[in-house]
């Protein structure tokens, strides 16, 4: 029997599915009506620390909670500020261009003259994580990426580990249920760390670089080094499979129709003499698509639990103090009468005229409150950025087998995101 019940007994249904899951020791409760997780996201809930997650990035922004959280988002959000992001715009753009351009020596079928063939999810990868880098690190030598990407496949190796509710809750059991797990992530977290230590000393004298001034905060005692360490673990590493699962489904979806793939490119060839502008907004038909996309293949499908860290009332609901909550994100943005009978069906333009408050209630895309993601303003840009690159310079297909027999596009099962198996075929544009 849940504990979750109505305030003075009152016979009200609670709108949208409710579960009660059992995860190891515990149960979580999994909260799915629109309004209520966005009230829950915003205000009450502080993170589960499971043993692996906390050792990884438990001092993370996105982790913490009160004094400690307003400090520390204080001090990095000149590096990640919406005002910012339009500044790196430029690069984020270039680097996508780059990127795409050099896809076509990556194709799996050499024999398909003027076309390559790659595998989405493996060809878009490596860009959000390098260009991310690159805006706190500035540039990086071919060693230094070699290195760093090595360490991510690390983490990525352990990514179903580092969110696993089960037995890791318990003290006794976290290292005997896990020992491989325990020994690859502090390797993990050595080799960062001397990365980073590295990095400091090669260039100290690079004074306006991001890594330096917030590494003199460590200094200074304003921030501690495991608070960005565990940061920079989060938003760089943790989150890489996040955005590339972002990007990818967007890609395949846009590549299916053929109709919004025209329309998409007309747009970005209607734009051609200010790209960088294009790619800052918004308002756009492209943006729109990025949206459909992730409402349709929300990442991940259900958030990190969450503890209520007190006896609250939610939705005319008593949720008892240490109760683990989870948001289903299916709930928000499919299984949801807003979006209308057509809930299953990719059409950006539904978002033409919508009102932005009703899609904080009804569309999960990047957390709420102290859990959105410390890069919003910046992956927006690269998704922006990598989507005008690829379909401005190539007509794209889907290849193979792209599907599932549900209708979905193929993912690896075993990852916690939508890691996407579908290939693409690419052509250049008759310009």
């Amino acid at each position: 029997m849940s504990p979750v019940k109505p305030v003075n007994g009152e016979k009200q249904q609670m709108p949208g599915p409710k579960y009660v899951l059992w995860q190891g020791q515990g149960r979580d409760k999994i909260i799915a009506p629109s309004q209520m997780s966005a009230k829950w996201r915003a205000e009450y809930g502080s993170v589960y620390r499971v043993a692996l997650f906390n050792y990884a990035m438990g001092h993370a922004v996105g982790l913490i909670n009160g004094h400690d959280w307003k400090v520390l988002r204080k001090l990095l959000d000149p590096y990640v500020n919406f005002s910012n992001s339009a500044k790196l715009t430029p690069k984020v753009l270039q680097r996508a261009t780059e990127h795409v351009q050099a896809l076509p020596t990556q194709t799996l079928d050499p024999t398909k003259e003027g076309k390559a063939v790659v595998n989405t999810y493996r060809a878009v990868q490596p860009y959000p994580f390098f260009t991310q880098m690159e805006t706190f690190y500035g540039p990086l030598t071919d060693a230094q990426k070699d290195e760093v990407w090595s360490i991510s496949q690390i983490l990525l190796t352990l990514s179903t580990w580092t969110v696993e509710q089960g037995l890791t809750r318990s003290r006794i059991l976290k290292y005997m249920y896990s020992w491989d797990s325990w020994r690859l992530i502090r390797e993990f977290d050595r080799r960062w760390r001397t990365f980073n230590r590295d990095i400091v000393k090669q260039k100290a004298a690079e004074i306006d670089l991001p890594i330096i001034k917030l590494w003199n905060n460590i200094q200074d005692g304003d921030m501690t080094k495991d608070q960005l360490i565990h940061t920079f673990t989060q938003s760089i590493f943790a989150n890489l499979d996040i955005e590339t699962s972002g990007i990818t489904g967007c890609i395949l979806h846009i590549a299916e129709d053929k109709r919004i793939q025209k329309k998409l490119q007309q747009e970005i060839d209607d734009h051609k003499d200010n790209l960088v502008d294009y790619v800052k907004r918004q308002d756009t038909f492209m943006h729109w698509c990025f949206l459909e996309s992730i409402r349709l293949e929300p990442i991940p499908a259900f958030s990190l639990a969450d503890r209520c860290t007190g006896d609250k009332v939610l939705g005319g609901y008593h949720i008892p103090a240490n109760t683990s909550v989870v948001i289903d994100a299916h709930a928000i943005n499919i299984h949801n009468p807003y979006w209308g009978p057509d809930t299953r069906e990719y059409r950006p333009e539904r978002f033409d005229g919508l009102n932005p408050r009703d899609l904080k209630y009804n569309l999960s895309t990047f957390g709420y409150g102290s859990r959105k993601c410390l890069g919003v303003h910046l992956a927006g840009k690269m998704v922006r950025s990598i989507l005008t690159a690829l379909f401005g310079q190539y007509d794209v297909d889907l290849e193979g087998q792209s599907k599932d027999g549900d209708g979905q596009f193929k993912t690896d099962k075993t990852s916690f995101s939508a890691l996407y198996v579908a290939n693409i075929e690419m052509k250049p544009r008759n310009l």
